[in-house]
């Protein structure tokens, strides 16, 4: 199983690359400008747990110097989507709100930019599950819960006139390595890679 999902990684990784992949990102570039730029990219992008969470994400990016980039993601998670009821119990909502903050670098090419970020911040987690089974008392519970969330984002813009096509990956570092060294942990991990499209649009 394991192998199946790191191989499923790996395919869409590829595929979300190569569409937009540059033989040399560092030419000096003609539409994208490399100082002073305000983006913001709104989008929509799924968990690699086979697609069974449904993410409404925003990223904010500033480029204050040409290769200086520092950023904010924002990410709303239903979780579950496809799995609402299983053995009697019934999942009212689950969804996760996801903050973080960023600092990386930008790399130009002819109408695309490549940046790199290094991001951190946390992750609130809430459901609400039914017993619905008539042989009991329908009974409900809720669970909220808080947890760090850093990783690597990789974030790429290809241009479209005043606007541009973006895809971002996130990869967490958590909870493997910074939680526990055990590769059991890494599961978690490949669960949480985020890949991510979206339209977005310079501010200024």
């Amino acid at each position: 199983m394991k192998t199946i999902k790191l191989l499923i990684l790996s395919t869409a990784v590829l595929v979300g690359t190569y569409g937009f992949a540059q033989k040399d990102i560092s030419m000096p570039t003609k539409g994208l400008s490399p100082v002073g730029q305000l983006t913001i990219e709104p989008g929509l992008g799924i968990h690699t747990n086979f697609g069974t969470d449904f993410l409404i994400t925003n990223l904010v990016q500033w480029n204050p110097s040409k290769h200086l980039s520092i950023a904010t993601h924002t990410s709303f998670n239903i979780n579950n989507i496809t799995q609402r009821s299983f053995n009697g119990i019934i999942t009212d909502f689950n969804f996760s709100i996801n903050q973080k903050f960023g600092i990386g670098t930008t790399f130009y090419s002819a109408k695309r930019s490549h940046t790199f970020l290094l991001m951190a911040g946390a992750k609130y987690t809430t459901y609400r599950e039914t017993l619905d089974d008539e042989r009991f008392d329908q009974v409900g519970t809720t669970v909220t819960s808080f947890s760090p969330d850093y990783g690597l984002m990789y974030s790429l813009k290809k241009e479209w006139q005043k606007y541009f096509f973006t895809y971002r990956m996130y990869v967490p570092l958590y909870p493997w390595p910074t939680k526990s060294s055990n590769i059991l942990y890494l599961d978690g991990n490949v669960d949480n890679v985020a890949l991510e499209v979206g339209i977005g649009m310079r501010i200024k």
